[in-house]
């Protein structure tokens, strides 16, 4: 073989195999990102999880017939249904939208529930749609650090030359979860002026009464303890007489 011919021949092989090493660790660094805002989605998903279960507590006190407003009410069943429908496909879309539905009910659920002390097991509802509340505050954190990963990956995946790799591949853009603005937020968790104070919510009668049997309780218990210990000490002093 001509030499000229080979080393055409290495060069060309050597080109090939560079293209190939950069095709790989383009894609690694593809699939790295990825993986990155899926992981990412997943901590959103456990957040809007939790403002499901908060809100869950609404439809099972049925507030709707104790005069919560059917529209708050109805967006309740339907943000329920759209995080069922966002677990099972993982439609991103539905997931934004159900966590702002449920974003925009449980300041309101929750300042019915502390107006209306007469519901059955008031301080347990109370406490979990204000952990429903907070939850809100803790996924703004998350939603910023999911977005970031979202545009770094779209960014890595549309630059030239990696674009062709992620077309190759079948790399497709990340979408963005909405966001609130950092004035949205504040609003949000502006206590008075949404959620009313956040002072300890009046107990029902059934809770008052629970603690003073509770109170009663220890106190017999402490009673009985007393008798029991004096009837010891009676018991040594006559074994130190005989």
């Amino acid at each position: 073989m001509d030499p000229t011919t080979l080393m055409i021949l290495i060069a060309a092989g050597l080109v090939v195999l560079m293209i190939l090493f950069w095709i790989m660790g383009t894609y690694n660094r593809m699939v790295d990102l990825r993986n990155e805002v899926e992981n990412q989605y997943q901590n959103l998903e456990t957040q809007v999880g939790v403002k499901d279960q908060k809100v869950a507590l609404v439809e099972q006190t049925d507030l709707a017939q104790l005069g919560l407003e059917s529209e708050i009410y109805d967006k309740i069943v339907e943000a329920r249904k759209l995080f069922a429908q966002a677990k099972s496909s993982g439609n991103r879309s539905a997931l934004s939208k159900a966590s702002g539905l449920m974003d925009s009910v449980l300041p309101s659920a929750l300042a019915f529930a502390e107006s209306n002390p007469q519901l059955t097991s008031h301080n347990v509802l109370v406490a979990g749609l204000e952990e429903g509340v907070h939850a809100i505050s803790k996924m703004a954190s998350e939603v910023e650090e999911y977005n970031q990963s979202a545009k770094n990956y779209n960014t890595f995946t549309e630059m030239f030359p990696a674009v062709i790799v992620a077309r190759m591949f079948g790399f497709k853009r990340a979408d963005l979860f909405d966001q609130y603005s950092d004035e949205q937020v504040a609003h949000m968790f502006d206590r008075r002026a949404d959620l009313g104070s956040f002072v300890e919510s009046k107990r029902s009668e059934a809770d008052i009464k629970t603690e003073q049997l509770k109170d009663e309780i220890e106190a017999i218990e402490a009673e009985a303890e007393l008798l029991e210990a004096k009837a010891r000490l009676k018991a040594l002093k006559e074994q130190a007489g005989e």
